[in-house]
């Protein structure tokens, strides 16, 4: 079967490079094989071209079958920071998951990517963590009130305003802005489990859905909330993509999540495992900031927002992570969990004592549509 050239997949820890083309989009590195170089020749040599980057630890992932021809994918690993040496690429960047506006359709890029051993990210099952969620979640209204505070805020939300809680959860959030502000705020969730938690509370809007695939007209909502929901997604720029596609013009989207650096100093660090797991599931920030700003969102700003300290006992933060209360511990394996579980209540007995001060950190980001387009979406 003829080939029309090699591609490569270029990777540095979990990110990997993508170039934009000045007569294309983006697309990984990569490009006709020419005279008699051989398939990972030319792979090399458009690596260098497009990025100035050398691979090391070359592999060849095979041949993909895409719409417009068959290409020799090889993957590598690379450092440092890439920079076009040729005029036909604009730009080289890395990324954690690929732009929307691409070369080629979108499920083929994450083949391709599947080809070179990516894997979708592991998924935590909340209708069985529904049972327990708000029994083991911080009860504390200090929590409540900072983050459903900040939400009304850079959420600009108000009395008229119609909002959408994507990955609304057991509705805590929801519940509170409608309480606070008097605005019609519509919950959504992929779990049964959880929706069910929240219809108990309060008969509101609870619609079980997908955030990748909303089930709502577009222009519906004057502001949408993606509170610590993008971690279980694989693909966020599409997420991003649908939450913009609902919004009004000049809604406004909300985005929480938590930074690298909060991750990596966070009790949890201390647990075997917790903090890579947590590093490969949230995108960095500037990284989501970037997607935002290229998919048309203006005034696009984040917020660092902590807590007011507070303090818990090391028997209670044993209890809490024993019943994972953050979706992260449901993603140990089960065979490794007490282990790694005996392992962190010796390292906080050993350097905190007793008790713990705790202080949760979140990084709330703002953005603004402010051009409304109702053509075709772009094809998946």
């Amino acid at each position: 079967m003829k080939l029309k050239g090699s591609i490569v997949i270029a990777k540095c820890g979990r990110k990997y490079i993508m170039v934009k083309h000045s007569q294309r989009q983006w697309e990984f590195p990569g490009g006709h094989i020419e005279g008699k170089e051989t398939t990972l020749q030319a792979a090399k040599r458009e690596l260098k071209e497009e990025t100035s980057l050398i691979g090391k630890n070359w592999e060849d992932c095979g041949m993909a079958e895409l719409d417009n021809g068959n290409l020799a994918l090889f993957s590598c690993n690379v450092s440092g920071v890439p920079e076009p040496k040729t005029h036909e690429i604009e730009i080289a960047r890395y990324f954690t998951a690929p732009p929307m506006n691409l070369s080629f359709k979108r499920f083929e890029y994450f083949l391709l990517l599947e080809m070179a051993g990516w894997q979708p990210k592991k998924k935590t099952n909340y209708d069985i963590a529904s049972k327990e969620f708000d029994n083991i979640r911080s009860k504390s209204s200090i929590h409540l009130d900072d983050w459903t505070n900040s939400l009304i805020k850079w959420g600009r939300i108000g009395k008229n305003s119609h909002v959408l809680d994507a990955g609304c959860g057991t509705g805590r959030y929801s519940l509170e802005i409608t309480e606070r502000t008097g605005a019609e705020v519509t919950g959504l969730d992929f779990s049964r489990g959880m929706l069910s938690k929240a219809s108990a509370k309060n008969h509101g809007i609870w619609l079980q859905g997908d955030a990748s695939s909303l089930p709502f007209e577009s222009a519906t909502f004057d502001t949408v909330i993606i509170m610590l929901v993008l971690q279980h997604v694989d693909d966020e720029p599409w997420v991003i993509s649908e939450a913009r596609r609902v919004l009004k013009s000049g809604g406004q989207l909300i985005i929480v999540t938590v930074s690298h650096a909060r991750i990596k100093s966070h009790i949890m660090r201390h647990f075997p495992g917790l903090v890579k797991i947590d590093l490969d599931r949230f995108m960095p920030v500037p990284e989501l900031k970037w997607h935002l700003e290229h998919l048309d969102f203006q005034n696009v700003h984040h917020h660092k927002v902590r807590s007011q300290p507070t303090q818990a006992s090391i028997d209670d933060i044993i209890h809490r992570f024993r019943k994972r209360y953050i979706s992260t511990l449901a993603l140990v394996p089960e065979g490794d969990f007490e282990k790694n579980l005996a392992i962190f209540e010796k390292e906080l007995r050993k350097n905190y004592g007793q008790t713990i001060e705790n202080q949760v950190e979140l990084i709330f980001i703002e953005a603004r549509k402010t051009y409304t387009s109702e053509s075709s979406r772009l094809v998946k």
